[in-house]
């Protein structure tokens, strides 16, 4: 049982209705009306549009009403039409189909924006400022500082390619006088991009190996583009080598594998290693160095034990302190100071435990 709306007052005898719910209805100039199809032909479309009032919409007020929509449109059907003015055959009200379409989709408009509801709208060309969409026939734009990234490097063929394509978007800016409708995608970009990004750093695992592509770079590291998101490699780890700036090792919109070191997900920071994908230098060790080699090196540290020595980045040897001299000694001072360019021979090798041993005095025969 349908519970009887109290505002509703049952009428069992017509007699009881007023006079005004006889009069043929009356509409103000620009009033959208919903009327039931009387007629329908090339001559236009007679429609009732309350009791006693019968209206008519000329061809030229139906221009877009294309043929599917109109075979699907009978006598008793309904049609939302706009009134124009009273001035129709016989005094017919003149109505328009084409004018309360876009008044409809005005009208939707406004209460997407209201709503700050997304609607699909399609790209139908681009100009120097931005994108021009289609939306139910009403013609939106989309300034470039609204869309989602251009790249740089073939801007024009991305903007052709995107002639035709469904994209979603929001109202930024909405004029219905003025027929003015501004939309942005840079939310729902960023939105697409970070759910994007969660999903990357959930499925990352340290160790894991990666491709990506050098986008910018900084004193401290070359950051790369993996995809769905960003990841830095700190400058000591782009090579095995001592140096100075990445520039030296990378370049922007080179392709890198990398290895990944460490996954932050409660900061959105990955840190990657391209040295660790290439051989560890002491991994090549006794393919450069021999037992006996005179070799050059430089003094790294001095301890009481003895000096270290680098031979290359990553790969130094000790000189125990009985190696500098035959002579008895303090400090290994004494002999050689930190920085200094000298010669040494090769002892012993150990490239499991990364050690070298060597000899300064077999050189300088002290």
């Amino acid at each position: 049982m349908v519970a009887q709306d109290p505002n509703v007052v049952e009428v069992t005898d017509m007699s009881q209705l007023p006079e005004s719910a006889f009069s043929p209805r009356e509409y103000r100039r620009g009033d959208l009306v919903t009327g039931e199809i009387v007629r329908i032909d090339d001559e236009g479309m007679v429609i009732s549009a309350g009791l006693k009032t019968e209206g008519i919409v000329p061809p030229q007020e139906m221009r877009t009403l294309t043929d599917e929509k109109r075979e699907q449109m009978q006598p008793g059907s309904n049609v939302i039409v706009i009134h124009l003015n009273n001035r129709g055959p016989g005094g017919m009200a003149v109505f328009s189909y084409d004018q309360a379409q876009e008044k409809q989709v005005w009208e939707d408009l406004i209460e997407l924006h209201k709503q700050d509801s997304e609607l699909a709208a399609k790209v139908v060309q681009h100009n120097k400022g931005g994108l021009v969409v289609d939306w139910q026939g009403v013609r939106g734009f989309v300034p470039f500082s609204q869309m989602a990234p251009v790249p740089k490097e073939g801007r024009i063929e991305h903007l052709d390619a995107r002639i035709g394509e469904d994209a979603r978007f929001n109202i930024l800016e909405l004029d219905a006088q003025r027929e003015k409708l501004v939309l942005t995608e840079r939310r729902i970009w960023r939105q697409l991009r970070n759910a994007a990004k969660e999903r990357l750093l959930e499925e990352l695992q340290e160790g894991q190996i990666v491709q990506g592509t050098v986008r910018s770079m900084r004193g401290f590291g070359a950051f790369v583009d993996l995809g769905d998101a960003e990841g830095l490699v700190p400058i000591s780890e782009l090579s095995w080598s001592m140096i100075k700036s990445p520039e030296e090792v990378v370049s922007v919109g080179d392709n890198l594998t990398l290895k990944v070191l460490r996954v932050d997900r409660e900061n959105s920071k990955i840190s990657l290693s391209l040295k660790r994908t290439q051989p560890e230098p002491w991994d090549t060790v006794p393919e450069r160095y021999h037992v006996g080699d005179i070799v050059d090196g430089t003094v790294t540290r001095l301890m009481d034990f003895g000096a270290f020595v680098k031979l290359e980045d990553w790969v130094e040897g000790l000189v125990h302190i009985s190696e500098l001299s035959a002579r008895r000694m303090e400090h290994p001072r004494e002999i050689v100071y930190q920085g200094q360019q000298i010669k040494v021979q090769i002892l012993s090798i150990d490239t499991e435990r990364k050690r070298m041993s060597l000899s300064y005095r077999k050189v300088y025969g002290l």
